[in-house]
């Protein structure tokens, strides 16, 4: 039998032993030969004698003589272009995301199925393209996700893992990120995509009517009911059920909703007749659902029994560049969605755009772009097409545009970052304060001196306005407190 090409070499770093020769047979039909070693030190000296024949590492984070992190650290000093694959169980996601910044090519989500395995080693060990830097549209776009930071990167290998399973998914994040459009990624990479995913918004149906909507009712089961109506649960049957806002379930549909969960079976509204459905469960809240189970807003058996595989959208000022390639494929779809000749934007914009805060996110972002393509005509953007607020955070040039007719002293205080109070010649200890006190008096001050607008005194700060608003919000909580 020939030798195996030196690129089908890979070593398996996993310390369960059990695990590792799961795995191993999981890539057996791709005619690898994989080493399996248990520690990090065996790791390294592997790699110091055979190194160069390897193709691929499969790294676990965990390991019980050091990190998989001061692995790949030692790794990259020699080897900066061995892909290496992380693994990691469900709950360290912000430490694969952490290990892909120190240089891992990709990660798996512990435990993981064989397809995905195959489908992530296949992809490592494709050659590179060879214009890396160029990303093409496939890879900027995840179903209906655009961006390609590592925070989203994390999130699109948890929809990989999970898609396949029929584990319940919990997405939580800020209002704007994505949260339907992530589940609607879970629906499409799962093998229930040729059936219908089926979403219900807990928080926009009133509350006696979301039992119907749920599990549907029968002709006669309330004032209005004319007819028999199949719900959201019969309908999804083989699919995918969506329970957006799950937090603003009532609690007595949220024993029904357990009993549903556990058994695959309801009653329809008004009826005896128990039908039973095969659905895959995605839920979603912006809500912290821990924090709403201890308030007792949320009933913790239902929490445990959907809190399965919990999925964080990272909002959108984390997502670095992201910003700029999702405002460019919005400014495209409204461009043509309006008959308007917008392609790109200025250099300004693009700078402006990097340094506002989003507090609303991709939705806020995408009213900016709407209003920019709605209201006005040409090419390219300029700044002067930005809407409020997000034109008013360039710095000390945004507080220059308000008529400040503050006294000179507020004016110097500001100026030199001190608080109005006399200069003292020696410093003692009982001058120094807590440091919040000191940063609140500045506040105070640019405010002042900008006569009460804020987001001219955020420029004169260098924050977002956002920022100032929560301090300000958190300080009246505290006084109100006292």
């Amino acid at each position: 039998m020939p030798a195996l090409s030196p690129s089908k070499r890979i070593l398996m770093v996993e310390d369960t032993a059990s695990v590792a020769a799961l795995y191993k047979s999981y890539l057996n039909p791709l005619d690898v030969d994989v080493t399996i070693v248990g520690t990090g030190q065996d790791a390294m000296a592997f790699f110091e004698q055979e190194g160069d024949q390897l193709a691929l590492m499969i790294l676990d984070l965990r390991l019980p003589d050091m990190s998989g992190i001061d692995v790949l650290a030692k790794v990259r000093a020699v080897a900066p272009d061995l892909p290496v694959i992380i693994m990691t169980a469900h709950g360290s996601i912000d430490a694969a995301v952490d290990a892909m910044r120190h240089g891992a090519n990709d990660f798996l989500i512990k435990p993981c199925e064989a397809d995905q395995l195959r489908v992530t080693v296949n992809k490592s060990l494709k050659p590179k393209p060879s214009h890396p830097g160029k990303a093409t549209k496939q890879e900027s776009e995840y179903h209906g996700f655009i961006g390609r930071s590592l925070p989203m990167q994390a999130v699109y290998r948890v929809i990989e893992s999970a898609a396949p399973s029929k584990a319940t998914v919990f997405i939580t994040g800020e209002s704007g990120t994505g949260k339907e459009v992530c589940a609607e990624a879970i629906h499409a990479a799962s093998t229930r995509s040729n059936k219908p995913i089926i979403a219900l918004n807990c928080a926009a149906i009133p509350k006696d009517l979301i039992e119907s909507e749920l599990f549907g009712h029968v002709k006669g089961a309330f004032t209005g009911a004319a007819s028999e109506r199949e719900g959201a649960a019969e309908m999804a049957n083989g699919g995918t059920l969506f329970l957006d806002e799950i937090c603003e379930m009532d609690m007595d549909l949220q024993s029904k909703l357990l009993r549903f969960i556990q058994t695959g079976s309801f009653q329809k509204v008004g009826s005896s007749q128990v039908k039973s459905v095969d659905v895959r469960f995605v839920c979603a809240t912006n809500r912290d659902p821990w924090l709403q189970v201890q308030q007792g807003k949320f009933r913790e058996d239902l929490y445990y029994r959907l809190h399965v595989i919990p999925l964080e959208l990272p909002p959108l000022r984390e997502r670095g560049d992201d910003v700029i390639a999702i405002a460019n494929a919005l400014l495209a779809l409204f461009s043509a969605e309006e008959g308007k000749d917008f392609c790109r934007f200025s250099d300004e914009v693009t700078t402006q755009l990097l340094r506002y805060d989003w507090p609303g996110n991709v939705r806020q972002l995408q009213n900016v772009i709407r209003n920019i393509v709605v209201l006005h005509n040409g090419e390219e953007v300029s700044k002067e097409m930005l809407p409020s607020p997000v034109a008013r955070v360039s710095g000390v040039e945004i507080a220059s545009t308000g008529d400040n007719t503050r006294s000179e002293t507020a004016n110097s205080a500001l100026a030199t970052h001190e608080p109005v109070k006399p200069a003292s010649p020696v410093v003692m200890k009982a001058d120094i304060e807590p440091l919040w006190k000191t940063e609140k008096r500045a506040i105070e001050v640019a405010i002042d001196v900008c006569n009460g607008n804020i987001p001219q005194a955020a420029g004169l700060l260098e924050v977002s306005p956002s920022t100032l608003y929560r301090k300000l919000q958190a300080w009246q909580k505290s006084a109100a407190h006292e």
